[in-house]
């Protein structure tokens, strides 16, 4: 949980907007008479710790990444957009595993279980529809899951909600959602390219909303162009790889980041 607020308060500062997988651990399996690395037949749903939804103008957008993995742990990652026109944000239902979303990909990663590899490498596709809320490239240290196979989360998940106790609530979809406020008095977020550190300027304030089943809404408002003309400004002189710490009230943690410019480009392009 602490590890969610802190990417929480990474995305609404670093452009609130949504992600791409670029690399994730092999898939494997340990169930029967067998052990060792699956292969997923189909693009499979990689489960997020909480789903990430974007509200603009026009409806909300929410990045959803699929691996589809072979026999030798060699995959290809694919993110596609969970488009909701009424803007009210109706975020995919992992209940049933459905992992046929037949809209194009705004990113995919090649990511071979072997050999050299960039985990940062990636095809974008402006034109795909979604392309604006992308801005960020993770990689997956560990495996969160896929749909279909909980991993981590299948134990008592109110323990993890201690960390929002000290947040304020309202009422999102006709049930309870955490309110994140981020502005310059409770949050600092340092970026280091290389050599270069610089502390990022915070315009205003945002709010981001954090539900009981950990998904996560944030208004696009106008102060986050700001926030991407600064990030715009800052990798065009010292590049697009970077790590972020974050310090949030309390808490403090760090994150290892590449832009999407092109993704930065759009979205400032739509305000």
């Amino acid at each position: 949980m602490r590890k969610l607020l802190i990417s929480v308060c990474a995305l609404a500062i670093l452009a609130s907007l949504g992600c791409h997988i670029s690399d994730y651990p092999v898939i494997t399996d340990d169930r029967g008479d067998f052990s060792g690395v699956i292969r997923t037949g189909h693009r499979a749903y990689i489960m997020p710790t909480g789903q990430v939804a974007t509200i603009w103008d026009d409806g909300s957008d929410e990045l959803l990444t699929l691996v589809f993995q072979n026999q030798y742990g060699d995959q290809k990652l694919y993110t596609k957009n969970n488009f909701d026109p009424t803007a009210s944000v109706l975020w995919v239902d992992q209940t049933y595993c459905d992992w046929r979303f037949l809209d194009c990909e705004i990113a995919t990663s090649w990511n071979p279980a072997q050999g050299p590899d960039d985990i940062f490498d990636y095809d974008a596709f402006p034109d795909c529809p979604g392309y604006r809320s992308l801005s960020l490239l993770v990689s997956q240290g560990s495996r969160v899951g896929e749909c279909g196979d909980g991993l981590f989360w299948n134990g008592d998940k109110q323990a993890l909600f201690g960390e929002f106790a000290q947040l304020p609530t309202t009422t999102w979809r006709g049930g309870t959602a955490y309110v994140v406020n981020v502005n310059a008095g409770n949050t600092t977020v340092d970026l280091t390219a290389g050599n270069t550190t610089a502390t990022v300027p915070i315009y205003g304030n945002f709010t981001a909303f954090i539900t009981d089943d950990l998904n996560m809404a944030a208004p696009m408002t106008p102060n986050v162009r700001n926030e991407l003309m600064w990030l715009r400004s800052f990798i065009g002189e010292n590049g697009d790889t970077l790590n972020a710490t974050i310090n949030y009230g309390s808490l403090t943690g760090s994150i290892d980041l590449r832009i999407v410019a092109g993704g930065l480009n759009a979205a400032i392009d739509r305000f």
